[in-house]
């Protein structure tokens, strides 16, 4: 890959480790039956949908989900549960970053939310001592701020507009290919990260 100047990241799966089974499993000790069923429901779905684009704040998505589900616990019980799918930034990802940092403009888009975006940035201080994403990186373009999610091409153009950044000259990492296939579409260099193709791997030579 020629002419790069800019790195894109995704977070869950390319800079944190993350397994949704765990949210399904702590909604269900809390006793909310079936609850990786429930989250396959287009209504939830479409909830967390538009948690992810910035329609919801974290109260109104706690009192939707309650009204569609019928299920109630605290807020922080539902947080808790909510955040137990992202486990944790592996060292050598963060080591890693710093250094591209020092060569390339490095850049996050993530489809999160705010109660996400909370406790990763809380993950990110505690064990690396880094304030949030947007310290560790150029900037980090989140899908509730953008009011736009992967794989829509237009935040792919909307983050290269933002960041006055060419398509061509940038790369983006992510392990959904939906996602990459749209910011193929827009011009950017892509590349699929994997258990095995980590960031480490796929970054080896820059």
């Amino acid at each position: 890959m020629n002419g790069i100047k800019h790195i894109i990241f995704d977070l869950g799966g390319v800079l944190m480790d993350i397994d949704f089974k765990r949210t399904f499993d702590a909604f269900e000790r809390m006793g909310f039956k079936g609850a990786e069923e429930w989250f396959q429901r287009p209504e939830v779905h479409q909830l967390c949908v538009e948690f992810e684009t910035g329609v919801h704040c974290p109260a109104e998505l706690r009192s939707r989900f309650r009204e569609i589900t019928g299920f109630t616990c605290s807020d922080s019980a539902f947080d808790r549960a909510w955040n137990a799918l992202l486990i944790r930034f592996p060292d050598e990802h963060i080591r890693r970053v710093r250094e591209l940092s020092g060569k390339y403009q490095t850049y996050l888009l993530s489809n999160t939310n705010p109660i996400h975006c909370k406790y990763f940035n809380s993950e990110l201080r505690k064990h690396f001592g880094i304030e949030s994403l947007d310290h560790l990186l150029t900037k980090a373009w989140y899908s509730h701020k953008l009011g736009l999610r992967k794989p829509d091409e237009r935040v792919f153009r909307k983050v290269l507009e933002l960041s006055r950044i060419k398509p061509g000259e940038t790369l983006y990492l992510d392990d959904v290919e939906t996602n990459l296939t749209s910011a193929r579409a827009v011009g950017m260099q892509t590349m699929l990260i994997t258990t095995e193709f980590t960031i480490i791997k796929a970054l080896k030579n820059f």
